[in-house]
């Protein structure tokens, strides 16, 4: 965090009124101050380098791009920024696909003012926070993608069906996998049933915290041989 008296904020969403009410209630905490608003992955990039903010709350759907996409590029650059994914959705995949990335907190546009302003601070203060209506069917992902050893059904995906899998975990729908990779929306259908039979789950919920699982397990392996 920033060494001075108060924590320096970007906002990025592209709906003014939403950046507006945000800034409103921000405005209202003597120890948060907004030194920049954009509307963008390419802003967010562009405000993170320039002003080294130390929280961004971020839209999870942009003009250019996800924010879960951002959220990663952000932190590839700023390690240490904190970063606030705000959204409508409330689909356990797309909080999953956040957490992934990296993302230190996930809440929905209708929260309180005040319960923003807390969820901000404890995540300053370094924990996770997810807006308490979403951990439940958030854990209840997690817990059906751990339980029975499913997890070793990611070693029979084929190169394909890894390629699809990343962009099932960021919320992506079927026909938006299909455009990144240049399939029918029927052929991704067909391979996410494969997916699905050799994960052993029912649920793209349950697949993408599959997929989460893979990449902490992949990520402490890595700092273990450092």
């Amino acid at each position: 965090m920033s060494n001075q008296s108060s924590v320096r904020v970007v906002l990025i969403d592209d709906h003014p009124v939403v950046r507006a009410g945000v800034g409103e209630i921000l405005a209202r905490a003597k120890d948060l101050r907004i030194i920049g608003e954009g509307a963008s992955v390419a802003e967010s990039l562009k405000l993170a380098r320039s002003l080294k903010p130390d929280l961004i709350v971020l839209d999870l759907t942009l003009p250019d791009g996800s924010g879960v996409n951002a959220c990663r590029q952000l932190l590839r650059v700023m390690p240490h920024l904190r970063v606030l994914m705000m959204s409508i959705h409330d689909d356990p995949t797309v909080v999953q696909a956040a957490l992934t990335a990296g993302a230190h907190g996930y809440v929905l546009k209708d929260m309180a003012g005040e319960q923003l302003v807390n969820a901000i601070r404890m995540i300053l203060a370094g924990h996770l926070f997810i807006q308490p209506r979403l951990i439940g069917p958030v854990g209840d992902a997690l817990r059906d993608a751990m339980s029975g050893g499913r997890s070793r059904g990611l070693a029979a995906l084929s190169p394909q069906e890894r390629r699809i899998l990343p962009l099932l975990a960021e919320g992506r729908t079927n026909k938006e996998i299909g455009v990144e990779l240049t399939l029918s929306e029927k052929t991704v259908k067909n391979y996410l049933a494969n997916v699905f039979t050799k994960l052993q789950v029912t649920k793209r919920s349950s697949a993408a915290a599959l997929y989460a699982r893979g990449q902490r397990q992949e990520m402490l392996a890595g700092r273990a041989c450092v």
